[in-house]
């Protein structure tokens, strides 16, 4: 098989849902997709016109599957320290982070969102949207990719990722601001779309680094991509993984992980486009208050929209210094299906229409 060919293998699919032992389930799927790369032999083609390893490739992914399992093995014994060693350890014997070119850094200005829920109509200021604050750092909880007492700065690529992150609160809750980088970003890119829908891929010369990049990476997006069983629990084991990655994040010059929301199957949605979040976690360690510095030389944001209070404003889809919503409101989407059977264009949306509200507004320096 060659990458295209693994990627379209029902073996890849994500994301996971599975009943019985987290340990278990995750090993086998692991060990079924280390068995099609050890029997692939159609791998050593050239990749964007560098030559290919077959051998070296190979190697790297059985040190990464078995670095994973291992790592769960260790964290089972009650050594988290010992379980982010080894993983840390895993990364740098598979040189994950020379993967990480320039493909996979956000760009410069890029709009990103953020949703907090909130009543009324008095808008929050856009402090209150970024990260929680060094002093009530006892507020962060557990979470896929969040590290209790960790804070960290969550956005979306839409407004319509953030509200289904938040389990898709009433209009009469929805805060919104828009941020955008200063600077480009390196992030590890663990987004699965590619894994749940790929007809659209033709072959494999076309998209050559990418493919060998989602197929070196799949056993880390797959151990950050299953659902979680039991919700109530305080110990969530499909968060072992995301939550030791977020710490290498912090010590390997990577400024966060993008990865796609659990909220949405896309292999059992008629949505039409790409929908993910990124989280940046603090890199400020010493701070008692406020927030952490790099983080605000990094971003922008609006003043809040709360969303109702926006329906008291205009009932036009543009506010009076706008032209109207342009149908590419947002160069990642383009369509959505909350309703079965009824596709809408994104630009008609609330969220569409939020976000060319939100590009009326002025950034500013946090």
């Amino acid at each position: 098989m060659n990458f295209l060919e693994i990627i379209k293998s029902p073996i890849t699919n994500l994301p996971i849902i599975y009943k019985g032992s987290f340990r278990e389930m995750l090993r086998d799927k692991i060990l079924r997709f280390g068995e099609i790369i050890d029997s692939s032999s159609d791998l050593s083609d050239s990749v964007d016109g560098m030559d290919f390893n077959d051998s070296r490739f190979k190697e790297r992914s059985r040190i990464l599957r078995q670095g994973i399992l291992k790592t769960l093995d260790i964290y089972y014994t009650g050594d988290p320290s010992g379980a982010f060693k080894h993983l840390s350890n895993t990364l740098r014997a598979t040189n994950i982070s020379g993967f990480l070119n320039k493909n996979y850094e956000l760009p410069e200005m890029t709009n990103l969102y953020r949703i907090r829920k909130s009543d009324g109509n008095y808008p929050l200021t856009k402090e209150d949207l970024f990260h929680i604050p060094f002093q009530t750092r006892s507020r962060v909880n557990t979470q896929r990719f969040s590290i209790p007492g960790l804070p960290s700065l969550y956005v979306a690529n839409s407004v319509y990722v953030a509200w289904e992150e938040l389990q898709r609160p009433a209009i009469s809750e929805m805060q919104v601001a828009r941020l955008s980088n200063n600077y480009s970003l390196k992030l590890l890119d663990l987004t699965s779309d590619i894994f749940s829908r790929n007809s659209q891929l033709i072959d494999n010369a076309s998209h050559g680094w990418d493919l060998l990049y989602r197929v070196t990476v799949w056993p880390l997006v797959a151990a950050c991509s299953v659902k979680v069983i039991e919700t109530n629990d305080p110990f969530k084991p499909e968060y072992i993984i995301p939550q030791l990655l977020l710490q290498w994040v912090n010590k390997n010059m990577v400024s966060g992980i993008k990865y796609s929301s659990s909220h949405i199957d896309l292999s059992d949605s008629e949505h039409d486009g790409h929908f993910y979040n990124i989280v940046f976690p603090v890199q400020t360690f010493e701070m008692e208050n406020g927030y952490c510095r790099i983080l605000q030389n990094a971003f922008k944001s609006t003043q809040i929209l709360p969303l109702q209070l926006r329906q008291f404003i205009t009932q036009s889809d543009r506010l009076d210094h706008q032209a109207s919503i342009s149908s590419a409101v947002n160069p990642d989407i383009n369509s959505i299906t909350l309703i079965k059977g009824a596709m809408q264009p994104y630009s008609s949306t609330i969220f569409g229409i939020a976000e060319h509200n939100l590009k009326g507004l002025e950034l500013e320096s946090f």
